[in-house]
């Protein structure tokens, strides 16, 4: 997920509805068949020549980035209706989010697969672009002052605990994921216990 996207200047209007058009097909190819769809398949699916994906994705890894950008502004635009309930329901809005960015994983083999299997300063990269990580961090500082969430949490443990819900997902199916999520938000519930060992550090990618 390290290569760019071809898009560095407007695109005309007809460009525009090609890769509007790719990227809703490479969507519903990476959904079903996860990282073993094919640039091929996406063409088909979109009624476009394979040349024309190329020309805007000029990679596999290109495609699949802008389809883990797309998820990602998905998630952060549903971001304010948390926020506003966080004020009444501090860890509602946070575990509410939590099951929300949840349900993207579910529905995405594509999402899943990159989470579970690429370097974490790929996604969060991605993550703290698109405002994901500051809306995550702001319901997680709110439960926190609520009482209702540990201390000893930070925002990058939500990307951890999407890392394992994706592995999970892949080898025991939705049941086994939502099973594990409700456990990890149990055990991120405020209550007297040992401290957390030492979050992971992780670093942007240098430019």
């Amino acid at each position: 997920m390290t290569t760019p996207e071809a898009t560095a200047r407007p695109l005309r209007a007809d460009a525009q509805r090609n890769r509007d058009k790719i990227v809703a097909a490479a969507r519903d190819c990476f959904s079903e068949d996860g990282l073993d769809a094919q640039m091929e398949d996406v063409a088909r699916r979109a009624g476009v020549g394979v040349g024309t994906v190329y020309r805007h994705f000029p990679t596999k890894d290109a495609l699949v980035r802008a389809l883990v950008v797309a998820q990602m502004e998905a998630m952060t635009a549903r971001g304010p209706e948390f926020l506003a309930e966080a004020d009444r329901d501090a860890w509602g809005a946070f575990s509410g989010f939590m099951r929300a960015c949840a349900g993207k994983h579910e529905g995405d083999r594509g999402l899943a697969q990159v989470i579970s299997t690429q370097p974490a300063e790929s996604f969060i990269d991605v993550a703290m672009d698109t405002g994901l990580m500051e809306v995550t961090g702001r319901l997680l500082v709110a439960a926190q002052e609520a009482g209702v969430a540990r201390r000893d949490l930070v925002a990058t443990d939500v990307g951890l605990t999407m890392c394992g819900l994706s592995a999970v997902l892949e080898s025991f199916g939705e049941a086994g994921g939502r099973r594990y999520l409700e456990m990890v938000l149990n055990g991120m519930r405020n209550h007297e216990g040992p401290r957390l060992p030492a979050a992971p550090r992780v670093a942007r990618p240098r430019d």
